[in-house]
């Protein structure tokens, strides 16, 4: 006779070629779903009865001990298409089983898998820089466990509770709300999907700080690139970030005093909490915060309020033409107006910047003035000079 093959994932779904196999009673193996079982004519389950090979033998299990003996007989085998991801659906049988019935499976929480869930990334991105692709294959299942038991806890709980259908499904929406141009077809240019990309995220947090979604109990290296990386984008002024962020000092002492880890990521989470301040304040104005200007404003550091004006006006590009026609019959610039200007020119830099706006808390107005060449703010403003006393 032959050897019918289910796949796993789809267990009533019967080969073409095996339908008039079906016809008369069949030998099937334990683990053959009920709802294909309903559906037999006759059948008789292999291990209660013997099976002396004269009968059709369905399983969904190529390496059943039933199924083995038929093919070292040389019996055909009838099996259709296997469906990607179709193994996933028994991973996801496999780790409902052992939440039930496993003494240790049933005991563990979210807070109680944290460690093994960080210790599956760290040996994942191990393999990627030093495994073999078996290597990454066993990392990258071990990851998938975590996913499957963390979704299977949630499917536990009398609150919120959601399962791995609902995870794949949140999946399939943010990927497809931020990839439509790919989907549909619309274009395959990189530089666009990743615009697609960040205005779909941008949507997502409308009304929203541009900080949120930034996970703080990350490492804190990470933490604080990330950070930056966001303020990069919206025109943060630089002279607003605490030096003390641009540089991990780590000092070489029998007795650490302190974390390094965690003292940085105190300071980014200050920096953090003084920019979403500032986002609180400028939405009470009904103000988008879009260039360094305005943030320096909602930030209580000095600002030039002319500029901070014609961002807001939405006359400003004719009033600068109107500026412009009229510089002809302009008056010349009074003595008074030049010896402020050489006032400004004798400051020294550090006179100009010795004070921190934001530690003073003070909210200040600067006025324009030409010729004053103030230098740009370097990567690292901060150098200290090391020495070896005291440590």
């Amino acid at each position: 006779m032959a050897v019918v093959l289910l796949d796993a994932s789809r267990p009533d779904m019967i080969p073409a070629g095996a339908v008039a196999l079906l016809a008369e009673t069949v030998a099937v193996t334990e683990e053959v779903h009920p709802s294909l079982l309903w559906q037999l004519p006759s059948y008789e389950l292999v291990g209660l009865v013997e099976d002396d090979g004269s009968k059709t033998l369905v399983s969904s299990n190529r390496d059943h001990p039933a199924v083995l003996e038929r093919l070292k007989c040389g019996e055909s085998v009838i099996e259709g298409s296997t469906l990607p991801g179709g193994k996933l659906l028994r991973a996801v049988e496999l780790m409902d089983r052992l939440r039930r019935t496993g003494p240790w499976e049933q005991l563990q929480t979210h807070d109680s898998l944290r460690q093994y869930l960080l210790e599956e990334v760290y040996e994942l991105l191990d393999s990627i820089d030093h495994g073999t692709a078996d290597e990454l294959r066993s990392e990258l299942g071990d990851l998938l466990l975590q996913v499957l038991f963390h979704a299977r806890i949630a499917a536990d709980s009398a609150v919120d509770s959601f399962d791995i259908d609902d995870v794949a499904q949140s999946f399939i929406d943010k990927v497809s709300s931020r990839t439509p141009g790919v989907l549909n077809g619309e274009h395959a240019n990189l530089d666009q999907q990743i615009d697609d990309w960040d205005t779909a995220k941008a949507a997502e947090r409308a009304n929203t700080s541009l900080l949120d979604g930034i996970v703080t109990t990350q490492p804190a290296l990470v933490l604080v690139q990330k950070i930056f990386e966001r303020l990069a984008r919206v025109d943060f002024p630089i002279a607003a970030v605490s030096p003390s962020l641009y540089r991990v000092d780590i000092p070489f002492r029998k007795h650490a005093v302190g974390s390094v880890e965690d003292d940085l990521r105190r300071r980014a989470i200050v920096l953090m909490n003084q920019v979403r301040a500032a986002e609180e304040a400028a939405a009470e104005d009904g103000v988008a915060v879009r260039d360094a200007n305005t943030w320096r404003k909602y930030l209580g550091m000095a600002y030039e309020e002319e500029v901070e004006e014609a961002a807001v006006e939405e006359t400003a590009a004719e009033e600068t033409a109107a500026d412009e026609t009229a510089v002809e019959d302009a008056p010349a610039v009074d003595n008074t107006a030049s010896e402020e200007i050489d006032d400004l020119d004798n400051l020294g830099v550090e006179e100009l910047f010795s004070e921190d706006p934001i530690a003073l808390n003070k909210k200040g107005k600067t006025k324009k003035a030409k010729d004053v060449k103030v230098p740009e703010v370097p990567g690292m403003v901060v150098r200290e000079k090391w020495s070896a006393e005291g440590e």
